[in-house]
Formats: structure tokens, C-alpha cells, sequence
């Protein structure tokens, strides 16, 4: 939780309080965590509460300091930061997570931005763009860095037209009867319930559709029923 400080002003009045953001770094390498400290030493904003060079230590780190972001290598010697991000997503929904990286490579960032992490710098990225970025994670933004933009503009448009052809002749009838409620946003209790089906079995048959479709996300269910189902119909003709 993030800590007020109260600010008195030269006539001894009561400032704007401003927010010091408790962080958790992790990451294995010591002169990164040394530049990352001397840089959040500079400002009040952020305070590092607690630093872990592997994920088993910065898991345990989190779970028992609960700060308001973590800082998170993305290479660690005992698991990759996409593991970690994930694990601590689960044991925390709002846990804030920023990535820390050396790598642009666009499907690195896309496994980052799903396993939870709310953004993604490389660590090369200027100081003032790295102050601005943990600022609004910590607030509950989400960001990317400025160099890594263009390439995942470019995956997103790669997918989207892949999705667009994707065919589906391989669907069952049961799959065929999913594909509208997933592209609705519906989960998995409500379709069951809609079909008169388990929970289980919906989550196989949506495990299969992926599988078929060659996607792993909802939000790419409803790009395919977009764009190639206009009418709600299947036929042979949208399989490209």
C-alpha cells in the first residue's frame, strides 16, 4: 500500500501529501538493481523495500512485504520472469508488475503482458522514461516501452489477418455452439450454464477450439467471429 508523506511548505502549512510507492526489485544482476536504486534514490516517490536475485526469493519477498510494484527481471537463474509474473498474478490479482528486459523480441512481450505483468521496458530505456513508467504502473496504468511499440503493432496486425483466414471446418457442432458466447466475453460458468453443460467440459471443448484455431486468448476468439463471421453462419466458404 502506498505510504502518504506530508509535505510542510516555508510557512509551516500542510502541502499536498505525495505518495511514496513501496518497491520489491528482482532481479539477479547486481549492477542492475545498483543502477536502479541510485536512480529511485533520487526521487521521494519510490522506495525499494526489498531486493531478490532468483524467483523463489522474490515470490517469498513479495508475499511477506506486499508493496505496491514489483520490478521484475524478465532472465532469473531459477525461472524466467514470465513464471514469476505469473505466480505472483495469481497468489495477487492487483499486483502491480513492470518488467525489466534486454529483450524487443515481440512474442517474449506478449507472454510478459499475459502472465499479468502490466508493462514492459527494456533496461536501457532513459532514466526519465523508466521514472514516468513506474509511475504509471503503480497507479494503475499499464505501458510500453517506446521502442518496443512498432514491433508489437506489427505482431498484433501479423495475427489479426492470420485470424481473419483461420479456418473453421475442424470445429465440432458442441465448439460451434461456444464460439459466440466466448467471443461474447461469457465465461465459463455462464456457458455451461447456457449449453446444460459442466464447467469442465466447456473448458475442454475451449482447450480443442483453440488448439483447431491455432490461438490461446478470448480476445482472438472474438477477433475471428468479427471478421469472419459477420452473419453468425459457418460454411465451407470461411475457411480461407
Amino acid at each position: 500500500m502506498a505510504v502518504s508523506r506530508l509535505v510542510i511548505g516555508d510557512q509551516g502549512r500542510a502541502m499536498d501529501a505525495q505518495h511514496v510507492y513501496r518497491i520489491v526489485l528482482i532481479d539477479d544482476s547486481r549492477m542492475a538493481r545498483l543502477g536502479l536504486r541510485e536512480q529511485l534514490n533520487r526521487t521521494a516517490e519510490f522506495r525499494i523495500v526489498g531486493e531478490a536475485t532468483s524467483m523463489v526469493e522474490g515470490l517469498e519477498l513479495v508475499g511477506r512485504l506486499t508493496p505496491d510494484l514489483v520490478l521484475l527481471d524478465i532472465s532469473l537463474p531459477d525461472g524466467s520472469g514470465v513464471q514469476a509474473c505469473r505466480r505472483l498474478v495469481a497468489g495477487r490479482p492487483d499486483m502491480r508488475v513492470l518488467i525489466l528486459s534486454v529483450y524487443d523480441d515481440p512474442a517474449v512481450i506478449r507472454e510478459a503482458i499475459a502472465a499479468g505483468a502490466q508493462g514492459y521496458m527494456l533496461k536501457d530505456t532513459p532514466v526519465a522514461m523508466w521514472r514516468n513508467a513506474m509511475r504509471r504502473v503503480a497507479a494503475g496504468g499499464a505501458v510500453l516501452g517506446p521502442q518496443l511499440i512498432g514491433q508489437v503493432l506489427m505482431e498484433v496486425r501479423e495475427m489479426a489477418n492470420g485470424l481473419s483466414t483461420a479456418c473453421l471446418a475442424d470445429l465440432s457442432p458442441q465448439e460451434r455452439r461456444l464460439l459466440p458466447l466466448v467471443a461474447e466475453g461469457r465465461t465459463n460458468k455462464e456457458i455451461a450454464v447456457a449449453l446444460s453443460l459442466s464447467e469442465k467440459t466447456v473448458k475442454n471443448y475451449i482447450s480443442n477450439m483453440y488448439s483447431k484455431l491455432g490461438i490461446t486468448r478470448r480476445s482472438q476468439v472474438a477477433t475471428l467471429y468479427a471478421r469472419t463471421l459477420p452473419s453468425g453462419g459457418f460454411s465451407a466458404e470461411d475457411c480461407a
